[in-house]
């Protein structure tokens, strides 16, 4: 199968289980200014790469069509940091700048913290 095949497949499949995840974050999270969805979604792809990652560059369990798979398109269609541009964006310009501080922070901060786990994670095995 070709190349640009393997990240199309993967990434159509991230797209529709962050839909699904960031839905279910969002209702678990309650109706909030907060985009919550786009938190946990951001959040479980950058654990899922940082271990997905170190497994593949010390272990070299997978093949090359099967990186492209998950870490290109899966993970690719999965996360959601252009979204998390924009929603930051629509909290400045609606002036709710706690709002936007907090995700802006969490983002980054948390997301360099699941990165490190999931690499942690990974060295365990």
């Amino acid at each position: 199968m070709p190349k640009m095949m393997w990240v199309g497949l993967g990434g159509a499949v991230g797209a529709m289980c962050r839909y699904v995840v960031s839905g279910l974050a969002t209702r678990l999270a309650g109706a909030t200014v907060f985009p919550a969805g786009t938190v946990t979604v951001n959040l479980l792809g950058c654990f899922l790469i940082g271990l997905l990652g170190s497994l593949i560059e010390t272990r070299q369990l997978v093949s090359s069509p099967m990186r492209l798979l998950f870490m290109t398109g899966f993970l690719g269609g999965f996360t959601t940091f252009s979204t998390y541009g924009y929603e930051s964006f629509g909290l400045l310009r609606t002036g709710e700048i706690p709002a936007m501080v907090m995700n802006i922070g969490i983002h980054t901060l948390a997301g360099l913290l699941t990165v490190w786990a999931g690499y942690a994670l990974a060295r365990l095995f």
